[in-house]
Formats: C-alpha cells, sequence, structure tokens
C-alpha cells in the first residue's frame, strides 16, 4: 500500500503509549510531526464469506460503545483491488470529566477498514485529532485504496 513519504516507524515506546492491544501490531508509523497515526493489525476473529453485514454492525456497535459520540462520515463495505472491506470513516468524541477543568471532549478523526486474510480479520487504521481532518482525509482515502494483499 501506498505510504506518505513523511511517516516513520513507531519505536517500541511510542506504540506502547498510543495502541493499547493485546496483540502487538504489525506495522505502526506515525507522521513526523506525531499527530497522525497509521496501524496494521490482525484479529483472530474468522470472517466468513457472507459474514460482512454481522461484521459490518459487529465493529460499529464496538465503536458506540468506546466512544461517546460518533459521527459516520462513511459506514460501507465495499471491494478494494478485488477484496472486499468494511470500511468506517468517523468523527468520535470521549467524554472526559476533571475536578479541575470540569467537562470536556476530545475528539479523534479515524479511517478503519477490515477485510479477510489467512483465517484471521486484517485491520488498517489511521487516526489525528480533527483539526488535521481536512489534510488528511484525501491522503487516508488514497492510502486505504491502494491496499493490495496477496494470499
Amino acid at each position: 500500500m501506498l505510504l506518505p513519504e513523511q511517516f516513520t516507524s513507531m519505536s517500541d515506546g511510542e506504540r506502547i503509549d498510543k495502541f493499547v492491544s493485546a496483540r502487538v501490531p504489525i506495522a505502526v508509523y506515525s507522521s513526523q510531526d506525531r499527530t497522525v497515526d497509521f496501524a496494521i493489525n490482525t484479529n483472530p476473529m474468522q470472517w466468513i464469506s457472507g459474514d460482512e453485514e454481522k461484521l459490518q454492525s459487529f465493529y460499529k456497535g464496538t465503536f458506540e460503545t468506546l466512544f461517546d459520540q460518533v459521527q459516520y462520515l462513511q459506514d460501507t463495505i465495499r471491494k478494494i483491488n478485488g477484496r472486499t472491506f468494511i470500511v468506517f470513516e468517523f468523527i468520535a468524541s470521549l467524554k472526559e470529566e476533571n475536578a479541575f477543568s470540569g467537562v470536556k471532549y476530545s475528539k479523534y478523526y479515524s479511517y478503519i477498514q477490515y477485510t479477510s486474510f489467512q483465517n484471521q480479520i486484517l485491520l488498517f487504521n489511521l487516526g489525528c485529532k480533527p483539526r488535521k481532518m481536512d489534510e488528511w482525509k484525501p491522503i487516508a482515502g488514497e492510502m486505504m485504496e491502494s491496499v493490495r494483499i496477496k494470499e
């Protein structure tokens, strides 16, 4: 897949700080200014052809339990380079309460897509703060459309 030239691999320390996961991602990158992150990971859940709508609903439900608000820009199933992907693009808000500053919402832009690969789910995830979204939204689309997976 295409990766922007300004992306660099994250160190193990950066990865641990930014990606909480039981599985070590296949690859993790960040922009040079560390404001945009991209990861490729696997999930051992099997994907059976025809289950796309069930999995789409499952992942959508997961996002809606992780965040207080989710505004979907894309929520679809489509073919990319001959392979079926579940695609989500959204802005999520998470409520943070602090005794000193009160309630505030942290927002995050995500472009995530999932596909079946070797009896697992392979996922691609690009994320940044919404203030960077206008700059990175078209780049994220190009990156995700460039994914080619060889069996």
